[in-house]
């Protein structure tokens, strides 16, 4: 090789320089595919939270509209005429026959008649 030559490759300071722009092992293009990596990963992250949120806002409209059907739905409910109770009437007065065995005055004002059943 000739002196110009050497030169020319070893630069200045004497050091061979290598090919791709210098720096230790070339390794420059390191850092520019790590940025561009976690630029796709940030993407790929914020296109997912959109996405998930896209999904809930849309659930929770879904939800507010049935809330809303069986709120009308309860509303036509209470609005219908109550069933008539069932049973005897608490209000009337009941004649009870009090044949039998009895005990105290059978002319007192208030009779308390009870049945049991032994079975």
């Amino acid at each position: 090789m000739s002196k110009k030559n050497r030169e020319r490759r070893t630069g200045e300071g004497g050091v061979e320089s290598t090919v791709g722009g210098g720096g230790v092992g070339g390794l420059n293009w390191v850092p520019a595919v790590l940025a561009i990596v976690a630029l796709g990963l940030g993407f790929l992250a914020w296109t997912d939270g959109k996405r998930i949120k896209d999904d809930t806002t849309r659930r929770l409209v879904d939800i507010d509209q049935r809330i809303a059907q069986l709120q009308t739905q309860v509303a036509n409910v209470a609005k219908a005429k109550p069933a008539p109770p069932q049973g005897p009437d608490p209000n009337k007065v009941y004649t009870v026959r009090t044949d039998g065995p009895t005990k105290g005055n059978p002319k007192a004002p208030i009779v308390i008649a009870e049945f049991s059943d032994y079975q």
